[in-house]
């Protein structure tokens, strides 16, 4: 009965919705901790920042590791977009929900992971690839930023912080003067819709929200740096704990 009453747009919408769970699902996937324990056997949980992010997982774990939850955490992001990219394209199915909804979930699951407790990371890999799907000059002037910020500073929360400010002014500018299109050049500056660029603001708000931690540590002169001489990961993990104790200390 219910079947039969169903119309062609409540089921859009149910599926729709099922996509979301799914794309949060996809987000919530911990990457770095899943890789780090089948590679290494190492819980980045318990070493570095304790954060499960591939900043965190580069620094436990080195670089061929840590980039390749790198590139799990950015794929998370993009999966779901994609599948309904591809449906769309084959005129298979069209949801009637923006895409940044779908990115939004990731964005959350990979912050707020089911299957961590509700914690994760700071999303700004999972953010990225998001943002590459959706809108892929903001997505490169993303990269080109961070790098940038990185490489003059070495501090990766700054690169994160200039990275996502420069994704949101990408968007705002594109709103109002971007212009979408069936060509390639034209989806590389397509104009996002109000309900994406309000979507977007949800990952930026949780990057920076993430980082509070770290700018605090900036200000004290205490934050991590890639430019600092390498240290060993237990070693890390002291410094990290006695920072956090003495900023919950000042807090009290």
């Amino acid at each position: 009965m219910f079947l039969e009453s169903t119309t062609p747009m409540t089921w859009n919408i149910i599926i729709s919705v099922l996509l979301m769970i799914l794309a949060y699902i996809c987000g919530s996937f911990p990457s770095g901790v899943v890789i780090g324990k089948a590679m290494t056997g190492t819980d980045i949980r318990q070493f570095g920042s304790k954060n499960t992010g591939s900043t965190n997982a580069i620094r436990v774990l080195g670089k061929k590791v840590g980039f390749l939850v790198f590139f799990c955490d950015v794929f998370k992001g993009a999966i779901v977009i994609i599948i309904l990219q591809i449906l769309s394209k084959c005129d298979v199915f069209h949801s009637v929900l923006d895409y940044g909804f779908y990115g939004m979930m990731a964005v959350i699951g990979h912050s707020y992971s089911i299957f961590l407790g509700f914690k994760g990371g700071k999303a700004v890999a999972t953010s990225l690839g998001v943002v590459l799907c959706i809108c892929p000059l903001a997505g490169i002037l993303c990269l080109i930023t961070f790098l940038i910020v990185l490489k003059s500073t070495g501090y990766v929360s700054l690169a994160s912080t200039f990275a996502t400010l420069a994704v949101l002014l990408t968007y705002l500018v594109l709103f109002f003067v971007g212009y979408y299109g069936p060509s390639f050049i034209e989806y590389f500056i397509n104009k996002p819709s109000l309900a994406n660029l309000l979507t977007i603001l949800v990952p930026g708000v949780i990057i920076i929200y993430k980082h509070i931690p770290n700018y605090k540590r900036l200000a004290n002169g205490t934050e991590n740096s890639f430019k600092k001489k390498k240290v060993d990961p237990i070693e890390a993990t002291v410094e990290d704990d006695t920072e956090n104790n003495n900023e919950n200390a000042a807090e009290n």
